[in-house]
């Protein structure tokens, strides 16, 4: 059996059928696998000798975004993520709507990102004042009390 190269004959499948239609394997003993396997068969027949598929270069999928994207994280923008912003929107994604906008009114390209991350850091200082709905609530006076930048520092 040492020397046995049964794999290359035939599919796992089809021995174990084998055995069960010749009586060698009880109906009740065969695998768990089976039944799903012929109510389910695959599209092609995993054999030995089956040739192998014919490996597709990835295509390299780029948007125009993506340029501008690589400019703000190379110089350190747009890394920062707000997890109780509701809305759900990054500050890279700001930042790309900002950079749209300016360039829509015709800034100079160079200035462009510089401009950006000004705006969009400046919205974020407004959006951080905002005051609450309801300013006596218990919520709002701890949050206007607690001074987040030296929270550590005690």
């Amino acid at each position: 059996m040492a020397t046995s190269r049964l794999e290359r004959i035939g599919t796992i499948f089809t021995r174990v059928e084998g055995l069960l239609t010749r009586g060698a394997m009880k109906p009740d003993d065969r695998p768990l696998w089976f039944d799903v396997y012929r109510a389910f068969p695959p599209n092609e027949e995993p054999r030995f000798a089956r040739p192998k598929p014919e490996v597709k270069k990835i295509r390299q999928i780029l948007y125009k975004e993506d340029a501008i994207r690589s400019k703000f994280h190379s110089e350190g923008h747009g890394l920062g993520i707000n997890m109780l912003n509701p809305s759900g929107e990054t500050q890279t994604k700001r930042l790309l709507q900002q950079y749209e906008k300016l360039k829509s009114e015709g800034v100079p390209e160079n200035e462009l990102i510089e401009k950006s991350v000004a705006a969009v850091s400046v919205e974020r200082q407004l959006a951080s004042k905002t005051i609450p709905k309801n300013p006596d609530s218990v919520t709002a006076q701890v949050l206007g009390s607690a001074d987040i930048k030296n929270i550590f520092k005690e």
